[in-house]
């Protein structure tokens, strides 16, 4: 974790209780060549840094810019670009593999709501008490908010569960469904 390198950001201790409960954390994506880009809101500078010498970051680190402004950055270590949304969706756990239902007969049963979509996955909040583990085998379908409103289904792993929460891993990547690759483009 040597920012020493780094002339315009220094990582920045914190203070007692960490002192980020009200701010809020910039997130960073970390692109294949290690490189960040970090922006400080208080005075505009843009710095990108190379992330490779850092094995072992906490989930968020606190900055220091050469400004002295301190703020929280966390990293994202993604290959895909993840685009925010608010559609209504449904979803429902796949116990059989071999009896996998048609979500499109129950696009009016509104059960989650997708918050982001990636060419390999989604993040979703179950709208009601669930009892979803990791590794649970999931159908998620929705309606994307484009000009067609397509509907959506795809079948994957659930590989976070924080809360309402749910981080799903689709089975195929989008780029194999014409209207959501599309969808997907920035």
């Amino acid at each position: 974790m040597d920012f020493s390198r780094v002339t315009d950001f220094r990582l920045a201790k914190a203070g007692p209780g960490g002192g980020m409960a009200d701010e809020t954390i910039q997130k960073v994506f970390v692109k294949e060549d290690s490189g960040a880009t970090i922006r400080c809101d208080a005075c505009g500078l843009v710095k990108t840094i190379d992330t490779q010498s850092f094995t072992s970051l906490p989930p968020v680190v606190r900055i220091r810019c050469a400004c002295t402004a301190v703020f929280p950055v966390r990293f994202e270590y993604r290959k895909f670009y993840r685009k925010s949304t608010n559609l209504e969706g449904t979803y429902h756990v796949l116990f059989d593999e071999r009896d996998i239902p048609d979500l499109s007969l129950a696009r009016k049963t509104i059960n989650c709501r997708i918050e982001n979509i990636s060419m390999h996955g989604a993040g979703f909040s179950a709208l009601g008490r669930h009892r979803i583990e990791k590794n649970a085998r999931i159908i998620l379908g929705f309606t994307l908010d484009n000009p067609k409103r397509t509907w959506i289904e795809k079948t994957g792993v659930v590989q976070l569960v924080e809360g309402s929460y749910l981080g799903l891993r689709f089975d195929e990547p989008a780029s194999t469904d014409r209207e959501l690759g599309f969808y997907l483009m920035p």
